[in-house]
């Protein structure tokens, strides 16, 4: 990456005129998912801490387990949308929504969708599967989130050696 694309970057802003590979992450569901996991994680610590230890003792390893469970379970949602995201390069866009990557060449890309009240922007693709959710850019980002969208499409655009659609 270059010096002027790394720079912008880190400050935020996305960088234009450049074909090299850039990530977009959702900035707002990424603090969201570590500041809420680690309260609950903490509340449930201190929770049981506080526990009287013959209510403890009432708890059988089946009930323990199942409550660690439905923790991790719901860390592990609010982190797999905060850690999601969108990587753009010369060959295409390889992305992860939760726990799963997708990587699509520009060739399979027809266009970015991403209308007034869509929580993230749509890939749509020439397969079975006609579009894909890009959750590591969200709408809650705001002016990032447009931009973002904007340097997607630009890079199709270039991609198919036309100008972006707006």
């Amino acid at each position: 990456m270059s010096a002027d694309a790394a720079g912008a970057e880190s400050s935020g802003a996305v960088p234009r005129g450049t074909s090299d590979p850039i990530i977009f992450r959702p900035r707002a569901s990424l603090r969201m998912g570590i500041s809420l996991s680690a309260s609950l994680v903490c509340a449930s610590i201190l929770g049981w801490v506080m526990t009287p230890a013959h209510v403890q003792n009432q708890f059988t390893p089946v009930q323990l387990l199942t409550l660690i469970f439905f923790l991790m379970l719901m860390v592990g949602v609010a982190l797999g949308i905060g850690l999601s995201y969108v990587r753009a390069d010369a060959d295409g866009l390889r992305f992860r929504n939760g726990v799963k990557t997708y990587a699509v060449p520009w060739s399979q890309i027809k266009a970015f969708r991403y209308r007034d009240g869509d929580p993230w922007p749509f890939v749509l693709v020439r397969s079975e599967v006609e579009q894909r959710a890009l959750i590591g850019i969200q709408r809650s980002d705001r002016d990032y989130a447009e931009e973002c969208v904007d340097e997607l499409r630009r890079r199709l655009g270039e991609a198919y050696e036309t100008p972006p659609e707006a």
